[in-house]
């Protein structure tokens, strides 16, 4: 996933994202709990998934440890950020893959093995900032799944209106003594649920929220 705000290709800019990452380690713990939760509840036996942006294979390395009848391709635009993937992964060898596709691109998704049982990702696809962009890789992921497999998105999500997001950062200023930089736009919740739909999923919902991250997803038509 390629923005001019992001370095991906440098090895420096990774590993510095990846400690920046390490000092949320509760935050992203908890998202990642969250998800685990239902997952548990969606998936039976053995099932076969793919990580969109899986970065240096956090989320991926939960999969793998809770949900032991999983297997799953760690996607990324980023050389760097799958070889991160790899050294962290190393002990699930035989139940990962790593494909180098870049999801701003229009033929990522030929990389995937078809008819997937589900399809994840943390924290990336926002980095597209355009709903257009967002909304046709939703279409991708759809595209890429078997019929009734399961999309979660773990996402950062605005507040629908200005006034929400300024109520929202005055929740962290309170809570926290200071506001958050926020990392750029992103779709609103009832944004994401829009651009699912249209995507071709069902069963649409938000599982899970915590201020300014949810985690939302469905399940593809029969």
């Amino acid at each position: 996933m390629a923005t001019e705000e992001h370095e991906w290709s440098s090895k420096d800019y990774a590993q510095e994202w990846v400690s920046k990452d390490d000092r949320r380690a509760a935050e992203r713990e908890a998202q990642f709990k969250a998800a685990a939760r239902w997952l548990a509840i969606f998936w039976n036996g053995p099932v076969h998934v793919a990580d969109v942006g899986c970065g240096p294979g956090t989320f991926a390395q939960v999969l793998l440890r809770e949900f032991p009848q999983v297997s799953v391709v760690c996607l990324d635009g980023s050389r760097e950020m799958l070889e991160l993937a790899r050294q962290r992964l190393g002990a699930y060898s035989d139940r990962v893959s790593y494909v180098e596709a870049d999801f701003s691109g229009e033929e990522w998704k030929s990389r995937l093995p078809e008819g997937l049982d589900g399809m994840v990702s943390a924290r990336a696809i926002h980095n597209l900032r355009k709903l257009k962009l967002v909304g046709r890789v939703y279409r991708d992921i759809c595209q890429s799944l078997r019929p009734g497999g399961l999309f979660l998105n773990i996402e950062r999500v605005n507040f629908s209106t200005p006034a929400l997001r300024h109520y929202y950062r005055e929740l962290q200023v309170k809570e926290r003594g200071r506001a958050a930089k926020l990392d750029g736009p992103a779709p609103s919740l009832l944004q994401q649920f829009r651009l699912l739909k249209r995507a071709g999923f069902r069963d649409i919902d938000c599982f899970w929220r915590d201020g300014n991250t949810a985690i939302v997803g469905g399940f593809k038509g029969e």
